[in-house]
């Protein structure tokens, strides 16, 4: 009776030491493979960010994270690059680039995984980010400056490519030869339109293309002049202000505000044919490597205003 106790007992024992490891076994595996989804994960993610593909990484590293395994300390690292780019693009996010930064520095001061030669690099890049945004701006306007245009004319298209609309208000033949200037790198033909507003000097209503300069070889377009709006000013209204501040609210959304420089109003008095005349201005400008456009809100006695534009090639521009 003894001995089947004994036998009954080590068996039993055996079936412990089975299922202990049993489950062992289990839950390792269920580790390794875990660990192995947490690698993959977050190997799509830095492919996605290799990729420039930055809000596909930043879904990728979610799921990341919700993994058990996952390492908190690398996911921040990855998110601090990420939001990086996004703030060189779009410097209205800045914050939450530095925000992610502030959650590592967090992360390594209550003695978290963070790999001090990473945060290092990370702090560097943080002080180097207003440089790197500005020359990233510089970049980016130099690339789109060709999308710059004016009722569809643009520097550098040929006259014969100007919108039929635009070139039907233009006598093509009977251009003005300008004159060679230090500042000038060509010798440009001035092209007026056919019909111009009659009245008084500072009383008819002017719209549209005003004039178009263009190379007298080439005739390719160096430079337009546009009146936007033109008319009757009424002060207790700001007759036009509100559309000069709306057109300059779509460059900055168009072109980054960074690259678009809003200066301060002017005033103006002086004498024009013995009659004293004051201008009070405003203006926009975008300066590119190629293209300077430029935005201007003028009201002249208090009694007419109009809002002008005007682009020329970056090389007409300099001293």
């Amino acid at each position: 009776m003894k001995t089947t106790v004994t036998m009954i007992f080590g068996k039993i024992k055996s079936m412990k030491k089975a299922l202990i490891m049993g489950l062992f076994c289990i839950v390792t595996m269920q580790t390794f493979g875990q660990s192995k989804d947490v690698n993959t994960v977050f190997a799509q993610a830095e492919e996605q960010f290799t990729a420039k593909n930055y809000n596909d990484a930043l879904s990728k590293l979610a799921l990341y994270e919700n993994l058990s395994n996952a390492s908190k300390e690398k996911a921040q690292v990855l998110k601090i690059q990420i939001y990086r780019e996004f703030a060189l693009k779009d410097q209205s996010q800045t914050s939450n680039y530095n925000n992610a930064i502030k959650v590592l520095e967090d992360m390594f001061a209550a003695g978290k995984k963070v790999n001090a030669e990473d945060l290092y690099r990370i702090l560097k890049e943080q002080q180097e980010f207003g440089k790197d945004a500005s020359s990233q701006s510089k970049e980016n306007l130099s690339a789109t400056s060709s999308e710059i245009s004016i009722d569809g004319i643009k520097i550098g298209m040929n006259v014969e490519e100007i919108p039929s609309q635009v070139a039907a208000n233009f006598d093509w033949s009977q251009g003005i030869k300008g004159q060679a200037n230090s500042q000038m790198n060509y010798v440009p033909l001035l092209f007026m339109p056919k019909k111009m507003g009659t009245g008084g000097v500072f009383n008819f209503k002017m719209s549209g293309i005003q004039n178009i300069t263009a190379d007298d070889r080439t005739r390719r377009v160096i430079q337009v002049m546009k009146a936007t709006e033109s008319d009757k000013y009424k002060k207790n209204e700001k007759t036009g202000l509100s559309k000069y501040n709306a057109l300059v609210g779509e460059l900055k959304a168009k072109y980054g505000e960074g690259n678009v420089i809003v200066n301060p109003s002017q005033v103006i008095t002086n004498k024009v044919m013995g009659r004293e005349m004051t201008t009070e201005s405003y203006s926009t400008i975008i300066l590119s490597k190629s293209v300077t456009y430029s935005l201007t809100y003028v009201i002249i006695n208090e009694d007419t205003y109009s809002i002008m534009e005007s682009m020329t090639i970056s090389d007409y521009m300099k001293n």
